[in-house]
């Protein structure tokens, strides 16, 4: 399958700015052209709030690549997942549901391989996929920040390691090294 080029070409589903039936919305999102509540991104992927919750921080992960099922581009797809799992740790800590829930939902409307994830509060059954939860521009724009705010897994795991190949040498054993080497 092609990628998009600059994901405003077609794709083999005839989806495009000229012609076809519409272009795709995703399309636009991980390239920017439509503006969104982007909570993290990669090279590959992007998780943004989903405008339409059917609950509160509900992100969808989506391959920058078009293509409409997982498989149709397996290692795309493997990333997919992988992201998924570092934006749900990201939601746990920003949001502390009761739970997360993940779901592949092929979607009539965009057919863009995508993942939901849902955070669960209390009160909240969002697997059931009723009625989106109506929610303004600044409340999703303070689920943002909040999302974006906690780092990814890898980046704490990697900066824990950096600190631990750091020597830990308390303030009495360092004034002892400088007198000894004489730099007191």
């Amino acid at each position: 399958m092609e990628e998009h080029e600059e994901h405003g070409g077609h794709d083999e589903h005839g989806h495009g700015e000229h012609g076809g039936p519409k272009p795709c919305v995703f399309c636009a999102i991980t390239s920017k052209k439509i503006h969104s509540k982007i909570v993290h991104e990669d090279d590959y992927t992007v998780a943004f709030l989903d405008i339409n919750p059917r609950s509160t921080g509900m992100t969808i992960v989506a391959p920058k690549k078009h293509y409409a099922t997982f498989n149709e581009d397996t290692i795309a797809s493997e990333r997919t997942f992988s992201f998924a799992q570092t934006v749900g740790m990201m939601i746990r800590r920003a949001l502390n549901p009761k739970a997360i829930d993940f779901a592949i939902i092929p979607s009539q409307e965009v057919p863009h391989f995508h993942i939901r994830i849902y955070p669960v509060s209390e009160g909240e059954t969002p697997l059931m996929e009723g009625q989106p939860k109506h929610v303004g521009e600044e409340e999703l724009e303070e689920l943002a920040g909040r999302i974006r705010a906690e780092r990814p897994v890898e980046e704490i795991k990697e900066h824990e390691h950096k600190q631990a190949e750091q020597p830990n040498v308390s303030e009495e054993d360092m004034d002892f090294i400088k007198r000894e080497l004489g730099i007191a």
